[in-house]
């Protein structure tokens, strides 16, 4: 029996025994002292509970320090990637997005004006944009084509730049090979990062042009920059980055919704969740924030 519901016993039996005839004062008097001190004991496994409780609470589990990564098809054309990396138990997180060939390899074409080094015979027009019709990843020769929907794909080159012939192992679509997985899309940014991807200017060029600006949407000056009552894309992610920081990624992607509210003199609809307003308008918050949890997914925890 518990000493709380022997408490409970006593003083029901001391009030019942006051409440009748009979009862000695020594015997009612014992039973007040054991009531006093039955209370004391309550009172001693409350302070005991709660320095179990203080205790527990200085155990709670944390993340170790690491650094992990997640890649997506993010924004329904370009290579997300997410970052976390834990320092003395504080998170950082990164969001960026890697803009595919079909961005990259646009050039533009040369005139009297204004000279380049792309005309009619180094590129392939589709529409009204032009591509350079050569390009190098990771060392290896990609061609362009367009396809029967009038689609630019990069299609492996052969010895002499003609399309290899479809085999196993020869990659026919760049893009879709690019974004099959984790690793292919980490090589990605590997090489984006590293000089690994090149525009040709002829077949065989031994002076290309290397992407090394612009090849990410992080830091970019040329995409989606803030205007009047738009955030633009840096800030949106900062939100977003912040947001995941401060509270983590555990929860429900639909439980998210907007709300009007104004944030740093901007009325806009923002994206919230419980009570919490991430800060962030962007349309694919979602989608970002499902490659965070990707992320989230492979950290490790310890006890502190």
């Amino acid at each position: 029996m518990s000493k709380k519901l022997l408490l409970v016993l006593v003083l029901l039996l001391v009030f019942t025994l006051s409440a009748c005839s009979g009862i000695s004062q020594e015997d009612y008097d014992a039973l007040i002292a054991e009531k006093e001190v039955l209370e004391g004991e309550v009172d001693t496994l409350s302070d005991e509970k709660a320095a179990l409780q203080d205790e527990l609470d200085s155990k709670m589990v944390s993340y170790k320090d690491q650094s992990v990564e997640a890649y997506g098809f993010t924004h329904g054309g370009y290579v997300g990637q997410v970052t976390i990396v834990v320092t003395d138990g504080v998170v950082d997180v990164e969001i960026n997005e890697a803009f595919l060939p079909h961005v990259l390899a646009e050039v533009t074409l040369s005139t009297l004006s204004a000279p380049t080094d792309w005309n009619e015979t180094n590129t392939l027009s589709i529409g009204f944009s032009s591509y350079a019709l050569y390009i190098m990843y990771n060392d290896k020769v990609f061609k362009a084509i367009e396809t029967e929907a009038g689609l630019l794909v990069y299609t492996a080159a052969d010895e002499l730049g003609a399309v290899k012939a479809a085999a196993r192992g020869v990659v026919t679509n760049l893009e879709m090979d690019i974004i099959k997985n984790d690793l292919t899309m980490s090589a990605y940014y590997d090489a984006l990062n590293n000089g690994g991807f090149k525009l040709l200017k002829s077949f065989g060029d031994t002076s290309p042009v290397v992407i090394s600006e612009y090849q990410f949407k992080d830091g970019n000056p040329n995409y989606w920059q803030p205007a009047t009552g738009s955030l633009g894309w840096q800030a949106n992610i900062n939100a977003l980055e912040a947001f995941l920081e401060e509270y983590g990624a555990a929860f429900d992607t639909l439980e998210f919704t907007k709300v009007l509210t104004t944030i740093n003199g901007v009325e806009d609809n923002y994206w919230q969740v419980t009570d919490i307003v991430a800060g962030a308008t962007n349309s694919d918050f979602q989608d970002y924030f499902q490659l965070a949890q990707a992320a989230f997914g492979q950290l490790e925890t310890e006890v502190k």
